[in-house]
């Protein structure tokens, strides 16, 4: 990839947990660094994270983080935009095509191993577990059971812990595109952040740019090895968000 002719990036979608937060002094430098850059100039920020929606707004609250334009939440199952509109009903309605949470939470309890992760972390299109060091063929025999009950659904594992079963048309990186198509912004304008595997939906975006975050899991630092669309951060947390804005050129320096 020749970097002078890359598109300007029109839109930052970041992880939370991990990625901007987690280092406390780190984000307040974020924070800075984002606040200092132009209002009418700047990337539209979306935070993209596996927290539910209202969870995250809370949690911007209490951090200090810079307000978002956008929020994808649930792992690419929920969609609002705070400046505006409470939610944007047309992503939701194309979630429920054959979609059955009664059916995914009666199979996936039927598991000895599985445990349902707190209310918290549950809603209408997303259904999360703890299933630790599931090998492939426990999740295999997973999807098979979804499949065999007519479920239409994306599985998501990641952190040897973390399982998430969402409608087909569910994840981060699929809920991006499609606010990209509603704003006019291709993926080639689009940079993402993530330090797990939950991430990994963003970063198979077509011409998307990336930065994987120094403390991130080798589940996802591995997509970085080689891929000249990838910037593997050398810095954790919300530096290596920094390091990776000034690598992409959307930052000259980092602390501007």
């Amino acid at each position: 990839m020749e970097r002078r002719r890359l598109k300007p990036v029109a839109l930052i979608s970041s992880d939370l947990d991990g990625t901007l937060a987690g280092d406390a002094p780190a984000t307040r430098m974020f924070c800075e660094t984002w606040d200092a850059l132009d209002k009418v100039r700047r990337p539209l920020l979306v935070y993209n994270s596996g927290r539910l929606a209202e969870d995250i707004l809370d949690f911007v609250a209490a951090t200090g983080l810079p307000q978002p334009d956008y929020v994808i939440g649930g792992v690419g199952t929920m969609l609002v935009a705070p400046t505006g509109t409470a939610s944007l009903d047309r992503f939701h309605e194309r979630l429920s095509e054959g979609w059955s949470l009664d059916a995914v939470e009666e199979i996936l309890g039927a598991y000895d191993r599985t445990e349902r992760q707190p209310d918290i972390y549950q809603h209408a299109f997303k259904s999360s577990w703890y299933l630790r060091d599931a090998d492939a063929g426990m999740l295999a025999d997973i999807e098979k059971r979804l499949q065999r009950a007519g479920v239409a659904f994306t599985m998501v594992y990641s952190s040897s812990r973390d399982l998430d079963i969402l409608p087909l048309r569910a994840d981060k990186g699929q809920a991006l595109t499609w606010l990209g198509e509603e704003l006019g912004i291709g993926p080639d304008e689009m940079l993402v952040a993530g330090d797990t595997g939950n991430d990994r939906s963003m970063f198979d975006l077509p011409d998307v740019r990336g930065i994987v975050v120094g403390n991130a899991l080798p589940e996802l630092r591995a997509i970085g090895e080689g891929n000249p669309r990838v910037f593997n951060a050398r810095r954790t947390h919300a530096a290596g968000v920094l390091e990776g804005l000034v690598h992409w050129s959307v930052l000259d320096r980092e602390g501007v």
